[in-house]
């Protein structure tokens, strides 16, 4: 089976405090975007879950054999395999949700292939043990996203009224890797409240790249510009019209 994993952008992203678990309390309203992997699952009947295309990271790290891995747990069958391929578009320490978005795709297609054919809430509920961008990025459409990730939902007619189609959202990515942990332990709560993204003032005091990217994107002409997640990647939307698209 075949299927694309899907970028995301988070269109808001509000930080209300730290949690008793160590975690940030957040909502964001997360869109996918047309940047994209190319995930191909083939179920194994022998138990083994492998990976190839995720060159440099472990096997046991990477998100997608994490899926796998969490999926088969939960319906207790020790014999279910899977052969997972990635191709890999999206870029690493972007704010896009690249390893999340390979686990969610691995997740909606092998419910399908191994038959197990769990509801979309307890899907949810393994997405989220494998990581906080997962969930929102399981549904595969606009959602809001609470809590650490954990409580999704898709966004109603008004609020899809209110956002850009994902065709009109034009991402540029610096040649930098910005550390989620880094940004988090940068951030203060004094941040809250200057933009779109709460987390956007933390990774321009680490990163200044960030902010030559979003000035480019509005010397361009791109509307309602700011940065995706902790960084790197920034986003903006073009006019009716305009042909301008930039992927870096």
């Amino acid at each position: 089976m075949k299927g694309e994993a899907r970028a995301k952008i988070n269109w808001t992203l509000e930080v209300l405090g730290k949690r008793p678990d160590g975690y940030h309390e957040l909502k964001s309203i997360v869109l996918p975007v047309s940047l994209h992997d190319d995930v191909e699952v083939e179920s194994l009947s022998d138990g083994r879950i492998e990976v190839e295309g995720c060159e440099g990271i472990p096997q046991e790290k990477n998100l997608a054999y994490i899926a796998a891995t969490k999926l088969r747990n939960r319906v207790g069958r020790s014999d279910l395999g899977a052969h997972i391929s990635i191709v890999k578009r999206i870029p690493s320490g972007a704010g896009l949700g690249g390893g999340s978005s390979d686990a969610a795709a691995v997740l909606r297609m092998l419910n399908v292939l191994w038959k197990v054919d769990l509801p979309e809430t307890e899907l949810l509920d393994v997405a989220a043990l494998v990581g906080s961008d997962a969930p929102a990025l399981v549904l595969d459409a606009p959602v809001m996203m609470e809590g650490r990730g954990e409580r999704v939902r898709r966004l109603m007619d008004e609020e899809l009224s209110k956002v850009p189609r994902s065709e009109d959202i034009v991402l540029l990515t610096p040649p930098i890797f910005s550390s989620t942990a880094a940004v988090y332990g940068e951030f203060k709560m004094d941040d809250c409240g200057k933009g779109r993204n709460d987390l956007q003032p933390a990774a321009l005091r680490l990163y200044p790249e960030i902010a030559a990217a979003l000035a480019e994107l509005s010397a361009r002409g791109l509307s309602e510009v700011a940065m995706s997640g902790s960084g790197s990647t920034v986003y903006g939307c073009r006019c009716a019209g305009s042909d301008f698209a930039i992927i870096h």
